[in-house]
């Protein structure tokens, strides 16, 4: 299991000049949260089957198909858009600030970062119940 220290940098990722942008190594807390959530999670393990870019589109058809809460009032039209919303507003920024993605906003690029290998183990091992 990969170990966590809140004080040291576990990769480096490009800035949007290309430049080098020192990352943080997520605390256990951090780690919880980023976690804790299906749809971050999915997108993870997404990318790392992938292993190349996917285009956002591409993700939101595939999370929306993986979720198929659609109903009577609900169409898969409207739940690709809160998909879309939710992923571009709040999972994808949170992911790539702790460089588990690299998110190309203006191509709609979603692609894995360096680091994102590190927690391929920690991604197939997850236990909810277990305290962070």
């Amino acid at each position: 299991m990969m170990t966590l220290h809140p004080d040291r940098t576990t990769s480096v990722a490009e800035g949007p000049s290309g430049e080098p942008t020192p990352l943080r190594a997520l605390t256990r807390g951090e780690f919880g949260r980023v976690l804790a959530n299906d749809r971050r999670r999915e997108v993870l393990r997404y990318l790392l089957a992938a292993e190349e870019p996917i285009t956002v589109q591409r993700l939101v058809g595939w999370l929306a198909d993986t979720e198929d809460e659609t109903t009577v009032l609900t169409t898969i039209h409207e739940l690709r858009q809160r998909v879309h919303v939710a992923l571009c507003r709040t999972h994808l920024p949170l992911l790539e600030r702790y460089g588990l993605v690299q998110y190309d906003r203006d191509r709609g690029l979603v692609s894995p970062a360096a680091n994102l290998r590190e927690f391929e183990s920690v991604l197939e091992d997850v236990d909810l119940e277990r305290p962070w």
